[in-house]
């Protein structure tokens, strides 16, 4: 992001330039400040921090551009140039410069309040703890040896018994890029707040703090319930022995940031003290919170670890709710809007008293039209889906998305709802829900009641019938009431004081919505020095991955960056990547070479098939070497089955069919499902097929095994290919 000396460029956002400074409280101010040093760090730091200041602007530094007559005038966003750039539509004036996204709205809504308060100065960042250096198995990536050392510490602190139950998560990464005492501060509130959503038990759990700074914090999985282990084995399609697999475990196999060391005495020391007999999955010995928070409460994760059943009458039966007697004997309360915050029609809402407080349920459409439009029976309408909201025994809330028929769903249709904090406005169960129900339900206002007060007796509908659901703003509003502060008194215990600021918002949208430049793929990496990354990504093996734009001074998303993170550390030396290759939320998994060179197809170009078509799978080994294979077919519903008997040899230049004869008659209302291989020059062990109660299927390979400091069956060549096959 650079800045020049030009007229100014005036844009929409200037309307609130009117407004005189405001003056906020000190605490206030240095919060406000800290997310806006945090904004500047990710977009701009790129080309106006500390090793390249261009027009002379060093952005984590206000004294360089803000004061009368500078970039940024305290308290005048109309005297700010700096405002003018960023909110500019003409990229010629657009600053970040394209190629480089611009700023989001509410970055811009936050930079703009920064400047109205008067542009207070940035708070310091805190210092990285010193290097120890004492390992030098560690040596490569700042930051891990404090962390696993601190780990370690803690660990020896806590009762033997008690430390197979311990589980870590840190931000040293963001130490590494740089970061505040407040944004550690909202880190570990955010961790909080997460991980007391995927929680059944009664109380509030606060993480407990590792290190004095709050980098790294630790919680004992039993106060959260998710030591229990839901997950049987399956053998020939039925369910035999218990698994050891407990719901933490679905954390670790999706983590894609995970490294080992081989040959650190550190290292060797936390696996005999800890990894080895907290038997975890992976040997991980913690989590970064922005991935935690951002990932584990969304599908998959946020089901599973909730164990949400799959059918919304299996849930209401758990909360011990009955909707149709609750209706029919005037129980249930209603309230319909003409217009929603994130409903595009009309919207139902309903509450109903339930085992851990409230359970509601909303009813959205389409269209607001015909027998969509609510006012034409509030009773008895057509509703396309909707979203459930319940309380959690500690006071929280859980969330449900469903079709009109109760099925779950993982996301809801844009062209019914919408999350204004997605970049793609696709609202997704579990985290959408959270970021948008900051205070518990949200407040609304009845349309149904008064439009039915005001009607005469004669509408040909059961005026007194509706008048009794649709209760009067005084009823609702104390149930309202009622609600919210029930959930405010669990959301200020996992916060440790009164709510400011919904902490999941600006982690988890920093985290999944912005895109990653040179600094900050160096310090997730855990290099200091981003410069020479900027030319080790120039090199062949790192542009075929697509990171080409990085060498450029450009950014990468997410999704690109997570696919690829073993193989950069990896090739970079930094230690063992533990690859999520059991993931769902990573269905391929493409080792170099010979990954091209497999193919993985059905007889249908497009994988969309009608009910009563014949599908057959076919596998074409084309890599020049004989592979070892195994295939798995997941449902819509996540329920897995083995398609191969176990892992078998596919020669080169033939062809692995599936059936092996005849073909797959497709059924009606099959929905999405996916076909996978998993592929292997050498023989591998093959995969266990889990299965429990509430939660999806997981195919689990043996990988990792970690002895003498050297880690043995790794994957490296391991290929993992995916497929969808959509029934319409």
């Amino acid at each position: 992001m650079r800045f020049y000396y030009s007229a100014r460029v005036r844009a929409a956002f200037l309307f609130f330039a009117w407004l005189s400074p405001q003056t906020i409280h000190a605490d206030d101010a240095e919060k406000l400040a800290a997310e806006v040093k945090n904004i500047f760090r990710a977009r701009c730091a790129e080309c106006h921090g500390k090793t390249r200041r261009e027009a002379d602007i060093e952005i984590l530094e206000t004294s360089s551009f803000v004061g009368e007559d500078n970039f940024v005038t305290p308290g005048s966003v109309d005297d700010s140039s700096l405002y003018d750039y960023i909110v500019s539509e003409d990229e010629g004036s657009r600053m970040p410069e394209p190629p480089l996204p611009p700023l989001e709205s509410f970055e811009i809504e936050t930079v703009r309040k920064w400047i109205e308060a008067g542009a207070p100065a940035f708070p310091k960042d805190i210092q990285q703890p010193d290097q120890q250096d004492s390992d030098s198995a560690l040596s490569n990536v700042v930051g891990a040896e404090y962390v696993l050392t601190q780990i370690l510490k803690h660990v020896k602190a806590t009762p033997r018994d008690d430390r197979p139950f311990l589980r870590f998560f840190s931000s040293n990464h963001s130490l590494v890029e740089g970061a505040t005492a407040a944004e550690l501060k909202v880190n570990g509130q955010a961790l909080s707040k997460a991980m007391n959503h995927l929680s059944w038990e009664p109380a509030i759990v606060k993480p407990t703090k590792v290190d004095e700074i709050g980098s790294i914090y630790a919680v004992d999985i039993r106060k959260l319930g998710w030591h229990k282990r839901p997950f049987r084995v399956v053998d020939a399609g039925t369910e035999t022995v218990p698994s050891s697999t407990d719901l933490y475990d679905m954390v670790l196999l999706e983590y894609p940031y995970a490294l080992a060391f081989e040959n650190s005495e550190t290292f060797d020391e936390l696996w005999e003290t800890y990894l080895q007999p907290a038997e975890l999955i992976r040997p991980i010995p913690f989590v970064r919170i922005d991935w935690f928070v951002s990932v584990a409460t969304q599908f998959p994760l946020y089901e599973d670890m909730l164990q949400i059943p799959f059918q919304l009458h299996d849930l209401e039966t758990e909360l011990g709710v009955d909707s149709a007697e609750n209706i029919e004997n005037h129980i249930a309360k209603r309230a319909g809007m003409t217009v929603s915050g994130v409903s595009r029609n009309n919207r139902v809402v309903e509450r109903h008293p339930a085992r851990y407080g409230a359970y509601w349920k909303s009813y959205d459409f389409e269209t607001s039209k015909g027998q969509q439009n609510m006012f034409v029976d509030p009773i008895d309408f057509h509703f396309a889906g909707g979203e459930m909201i319940w309380n959690l025994p500690n006071g929280l809330q859980g969330y449900l998305i469903t079709d009109n028929l109760g099925n779950r769903i993982n996301a809801a249709p844009t062209s019914i709802v919408t999350d204004k904090f997605a970049e793609d406005k696709v609202v997704r169960n579990g985290l959408a829900c959270m970021r948008c129900h900051d205070r518990g339900m949200k407040r609304f206002n009845d349309n149904i009641r008064p439009a039915f007060v005001a009607l005469p007796d004669s509408t040909g509908l059961d005026k007194r019938d509706i008048l009794r659901m649709y209760v009067a703003k005084d009823e609702m509003d104390e149930l309202l009431d009622r609600d919210e502060k029930k959930f405010m008194r669990a959301m200020n215990d996992a916060l440790g004081e009164p709510q400011d600021k919904e902490p999941l918002i600006p982690l988890s949208r920093r985290f999944l919505d912005s895109p990653l430049a040179i600094s900050q793929a160096a310090a997730e990496l855990g290099l200091q020095d981003s410069g020479n990354l900027q030319q080790v990504f120039r090199l062949p093996q790192f542009t075929r991955l697509g990171l080409a734009g990085l060498s450029a001074g450009g950014v990468v998303r997410r999704d690109t960056w997570e696919d690829y993170f073993d193989r950069i550390s990896q090739q970079l030396g930094l230690g063992v990547p533990i690859s999520p290759i059991d993931g769902l939320t990573r269905p391929d998994h493409l080792s170099d070479g010979i990954a091209f060179d497999l193919k993985l197809k059905t007889n249908k170009r497009s994988n969309i098939f009608s009910p009563g078509d014949d599908m057959v799978i076919q596998v074409e080994n084309k890599t020049g070497q004989n592979l070892f294979v195994e295939m798995i077919g997941t449902s819509s519903r996540g329920s897995t089955a083995i398609l191969t008997d176990g892992v078998i040899s596919l020669q080169n230049g033939s062809t692995l069919r599936f059936p092996e004869n005849g073909s797959i008659k497709i059924r009606p209302q099959l929905g999405i499902e996916f076909i996978t291989i998993f592929a292997k020059p050498t023989r591998f062990e093959a995969g266990v097929l889990l299965r429990g109660k509430g939660v999806a299927d997981r195919f689990v390979h043996q990988f990792y095994d970690f002895n003498n400091s050297h880690l043995s069956n790794v994957p490296e060549q391991l290929i993992k290919k995916t497929i969808k096959i959509e029934t319409r």
